[in-house]
């Protein structure tokens, strides 16, 4: 029969090996050569300022759909006056806008990067004008 106390020093052990190896798993997702640590940050690679005509917010009520081959994907407003898209998605993307009342309005070929971490946004301006 072994004493307590020298069961209990094992357990110890046991769970600061298992303290060990977590922290080399995690130490082992950075880069050593680049000392890169990536954040957990959702990342959009597409962001589009909607304007209407004279300038003001125009995403509300606006539709928008970014297409990757046989990717397709409906932007989200996120303000008045911004919708945002292809969230953590590199890909080469065509782009509409459709609001009531305004003529489509669209980009073709938008490419979005990545890095080691995450996407790399591209910033558009969607200028919708109005129907005659």
């Amino acid at each position: 029969m072994r004493p307590r106390g020298r069961r209990r020093a094992r357990d110890v052990r046991a769970g600061g090996a298992v303290a060990i190896v977590l922290a080399a798993a995690l130490l082992g997702a950075c880069d050593d050569d680049l000392g890169l640590v990536c954040t957990t940050e959702f990342v959009y690679g597409l962001n589009l300022t909607v304007l209407d005509g004279q300038g003001g917010p125009a995403a509300q009520g606006a539709t928008g759909i970014a297409i990757d081959g046989a990717y397709s994907e409906t932007l989200m407003v996120l303000e008045p006056e911004t919708m945002v898209g292809a969230g953590e998605r590199a890909g080469t993307y065509d782009i509409t806008v459709t609001k009531p009342g305004y003529v489509t309005w669209s980009a073709d070929d938008v490419t979005v990067t990545e890095n080691e971490c995450h996407v790399n946004p591209v910033t558009l301006q969607a200028n919708l004008i109005p129907v005659p």
